[in-house]
C-alpha cells in the first residue's frame, strides 16, 4: 500500500505538469481558431467565437492552477488534493459546456441575410478590399455568390482569376478564367469545420482532465483506506497490550 501511494504521488505530480502544458496548448489552439474565424470576417456569421474564447480563457486558468498545484500542493494532504480536484472539475464542466456550445453553433450556422451581404459587399472594392482579395485568392472563390456580383463595379479584381488553368505567356496578363463559385458557401463550410475542431479540442481536454481527476480520487481513496487500516491495527495493538496487561495482573494475583 505504501509503495502504491508513493507511485500515485509521483504520478500526480507529473500529471499536474502535463495538465498545465495541455492547458497552454488548449489556449494556443483556441487562439488560432479565433484568428481563423475572424480572418474572413465580412462573411463569417456572428457569435461563433464564444466557445473558442471560453476555451482560451479556461486553458490559461488550467495552466495557472496546474502550476500552483505543482509548486505548492502537498499530495500527502488529502484535503488539498480534494480542493484541487473540485477546481479541476469546475474547469472541466466549463470546457465541456464550451464544446457543446461549439457543436450547437456548428448545426446552427446558416447563410447570412441578404441585407447584410449587400452591406459588406459594398466595401469589397474600398475599405475591405485587402480582406476580400486575400479571401478570394486563398479560398479560390469570387464575390459573395460568384463573379456576377461585380457587375455593378468597374472591374472584377485579379484575385478572382483562376491562374492555375491559364498560361500567362499566352494570355498576356488577361484573365481568361475566373472562379465560378462565390465565397459565402466556402466561408460557411470553413466556419463549420473550425467549430467542429473547437468541439474536438474541448473533448480531448475534458478526457485528459477526467483521467487526472480519476487518478486523484483513487489516491484519496487509497489514503483513506491506509488511515483506516492503521486505526484498526492501532486498536488491535492496544487491545492486545491491554489483554497482556490484564493477564499479567491476573497472574500476579494468583501467585500471591
Amino acid at each position: 500500500m505504501a509503495q502504491l501511494l508513493i507511485c500515485l504521488r509521483y504520478f500526480l505530480s507529473g500529471g499536474a505538469i502535463v495538465v498545465g502544458v495541455c492547458g497552454l496548448i488548449e489556449s494556443i489552439c483556441a487562439g488560432y481558431f479565433i484568428y481563423q474565424l475572424y480572418e474572413y470576417s465580412p462573411l463569417t456569421p456572428n457569435n461563433v467565437c464564444g466557445s473558442s474564447i471560453t476555451l482560451l480563457v479556461m486553458g490559461l486558468i488550467t495552466g495557472v492552477v496546474a502550476w500552483c498545484t505543482w509548486q505548492f500542493l502537498d499530495f500527502t494532504n488529502t484535503g488539498q488534493v480534494i480542493i484541487f480536484s473540485v477546481a479541476l472539475i469546475l474547469i472541466m464542466i466549463v470546457n465541456l459546456s464550451a464544446g457543446t456550445w461549439a457543436l450547437v453553433k456548428h448545426e446552427q450556422v446558416d447563410l447570412l441575410p441578404k441585407a447584410h451581404l449587400e452591406r459588406v459587399f459594398k466595401l469589397a472594392a474600398s475599405d475591405d478590399k485587402s480582406i476580400w482579395d486575400s479571401m478570394q485568392s486563398k479560398l479560390l472563390c469570387c464575390g459573395v455568390n460568384g463573379p456576377s456580383d461585380y457587375k455593378d463595379l468597374d472591374a472584377i479584381p485579379w484575385s478572382c482569376c483562376d491562374t492555375s488553368s491559364s498560361n500567362s505567356s499566352d494570355n498576356k496578363g488577361v484573365c481568361t478564367t475566373m472562379y465560378a463559385h462565390g465565397c459565402q458557401h466556402v466561408v460557411i463550410s470553413r466556419t463549420r469545420s473550425i467549430l467542429l475542431h473547437v468541439f474536438l479540442l474541448a473533448l480531448c481536454t475534458v478526457s485528459l482532465q477526467v483521467c487526472f481527476i480519476t487518478c486523484m480520487f483513487c489516491y484519496v481513496r487509497a489514503c483513506r483506506e491506509r488511515r483506516e487500516k492503521r486505526k484498526i491495527e492501532k486498536a488491535a495493538s492496544q487491545s492486545r497490550a491491554r489483554a497482556s496487561n490484564d493477564a499479567g495482573a491476573a497472574g500476579s494475583l494468583l501467585s500471591n
